[in-house]
């Protein structure tokens, strides 16, 4: 399965060391977060628990805080940044 991605999206997943696998991995057993009117998913711990059970990545942590920010609608990536404590930050509406 393709995941659709804006060129500025490939540009930062260049830019960041981001992996087409990375963003598979973020989009199918990472966390859903609505907020802002945007989609956003996360990997974080237990999403990485989720992942090691059908796959085993060569660094686990280099994955954590895999995070895509996501048109609502069409489900088009925007952008993907790392940051672990990423959703401390968030405020939901």
């Amino acid at each position: 399965m393709d995941v659709i991605k804006t060129f500025h999206a490939k540009n930062r997943m260049d830019q960041r060391a981001i992996s087409e696998t990375m963003i598979l991995a973020a989009r199918y057993f990472g966390d859903k977060i609505y907020a802002h009117n945007t989609l956003y998913y996360f990997l974080g711990k237990r999403a990485l628990k989720r992942l090691m059970k059908v796959f085993m990545p060569d660094n686990p942590d280099k994955w954590e805080g895999v995070t895509l920010v996501c048109d609502p609608k069409t489900g088009i990536v925007i952008t993907a940044f790392k940051n672990k404590k990423w959703t401390k930050k968030i405020r939901y509406n």
